[in-house]
């Protein structure tokens, strides 16, 4: 192999590298998750992203939210467009949470109007865990009661949305170290 064609792939392995590096180098954000939370008895589907920190292990700090759907209406709230997220109702002003397993859930995701909202938390009307809407228009709302809610025999999911950051940055530390065991085998 000439000269010049291993000094061009070493200057490709060095820049792969460089991009990987600097890619996962910029300071991270809050991150997103995207979520479902299925109650086939009660007939309730809502999805969407929650924005935030894992201050906790397995635990999310909300801090916003959109993309909702629930009982397959989109809903026209998020805080992008004014609305706000806070601790449920019980706890107002305390810090928003969710978890991945639903074990922790203490959260309301409400319109600008703070009048239509979903939500997670400990129980006004009922002990333990509930889940509560009021989203009039859409189908199956609870109209603001609330329902049970116990992971255990509802489907709720959580997960993390990767970073567009990360994923360059490691595609580029994955070209690094391919380029470099090119140039170690020619």
């Amino acid at each position: 192999m000439s000269k010049a064609m291993m000094s061009l792939k070493t200057s490709l392995a060095g820049a792969a590298t460089a991009i990987g590096l600097t890619a996962l180098a910029y300071p991270a954000q809050a991150a997103q998750f995207s979520f479902t939370y299925n109650d086939a008895a009660n007939m309730i589907v809502l999805s969407g992203i929650l924005t935030g920190n894992q201050n906790t292990p397995g635990v999310i700090d909300i801090t916003g939210f959109s993309n909702l759907v629930y009982n397959g209406v989109p809903l026209a709230f998020s805080t992008s467009s004014g609305g706000t997220v806070d601790s449920y109702f019980s706890n107002p002003g305390n810090q928003a949470k969710a978890s991945f397993d639903g074990s922790v859930m203490d959260f309301v995701l409400f319109d600008s109007g703070m009048s239509d909202y979903v939500g997670f938390g400990p129980g006004i009307s009922i002990t333990g865990l509930a889940f509560a809407s009021n989203v009039p228009g859409v189908p199956g709302d609870l109209e603001g009661n609330e329902v049970p809610f116990n992971p255990s025999n509802m489907m709720w999911e959580a997960a993390l949305i990767p970073e567009p950051g990360a994923v360059v940055g490691l595609l580029g530390l994955g070209l690094g170290a391919l380029a470099s065991k090119v140039i170690k085998k020619g």
